[in-house]
């Protein structure tokens, strides 16, 4: 009779022990899984979430709530969105990297308010300049032209200004993808609709001279180029002329040999 009191204390000893070394693995597993969250979690981030571009979001587009998505950012980030709602819908200003916040500088209300201007100076890197050309319903494709467009430029010349005898016209592309970085004021023609008179672009010191040339001895007309031709937006010098001191003037023979005028 006294085997039976032992087999039961062992037993219960034994189920003790069990339940301990359960307990101790999962206060184990759960102190490994807290120090471990993390490492595990890194993308939740931490501070304040804000609208970033989910992808590229290009100059003077519509933005989709689908190019935008919330990304937590610890330092404070001037001007940002908390909520993508409140830039769905408008337009941008500016070409938006992917991952970079969308902030209220960068967009418009809408896309159609882009020619709007709110800077203080023109956004021109070293080595460019801001010129005004002329423009017209029929040389500016009847007011199409907007800020952040891109336009080619055509130039009609006479060949007896090279000195070819006898003389004709002559027609050349002579700038392509300049940068429309403001349209001028609207004139209101009595029985038309109000056209910009002047379109401000940027372009190289050395090309300027070139342009006031063809200014004096040509006439110009542009064109509209198309949204996917245009190129990157020049943020350094050009190597071709690297400062406006590079410009050291031009005349006729320098502007033939460029474009080739007098060729037949």
């Amino acid at each position: 009779m006294a085997v039976g009191p032992q087999i039961g204390r062992g037993r219960r000893s034994r189920v003790y022990i069990i339940i301990g070394t359960v307990l101790a693995l999962l206060a184990f597993l759960a102190a490994a899984v807290i120090a471990s969250l993390p490492y595990l979690l890194p993308a939740a981030g931490s501070g304040t979430k804000i609208v970033v571009a989910k992808n590229v979001i290009t100059a003077r587009t519509r933005i989709q709530a689908s190019d935008l998505q919330l990304t937590a950012f610890s330092e404070n980030v001037p001007d940002s969105f908390k909520s993508i709602a409140e830039v769905a819908g408008k337009g941008a200003r500016v070409d938006i990297p992917a991952g970079d916040p969308v902030t209220a500088n960068l967009v418009a209300d809408a896309p159609d308010l882009l020619t709007t201007s709110d800077v203080t100076y023109l956004p021109i890197p070293s080595g460019y300049v801001a010129v005004t050309i002329p423009t017209s319903e029929q040389v500016g494709v009847a007011g199409y032209v907007q800020v952040g467009d891109r336009i080619t430029i055509l130039a009609s010349v006479n060949t007896q200004a090279f000195g070819v005898s006898p003389s004709a016209l002559s027609v050349r592309t002579v700038f392509r993808d300049v940068v429309v970085l403001r349209v001028g004021p609207v004139a209101a023609l009595q029985g038309s609709s109000p056209v910009s008179t002047s379109l401000t672009v940027m372009m190289t010191a050395c090309d300027s001279e070139y342009l006031f040339w063809l200014l004096n001895n040509a006439v110009l007309k542009y064109e509209l180029e198309s949204f996917k031709d245009y190129g990157s937006v020049p943020t350094q010098p050009d190597p071709k002329c690297p400062s406006i001191l590079a410009a050291g003037g031009v005349g006729p023979k320098e502007v033939d040999a460029k474009w080739h005028f007098s060729a037949p």
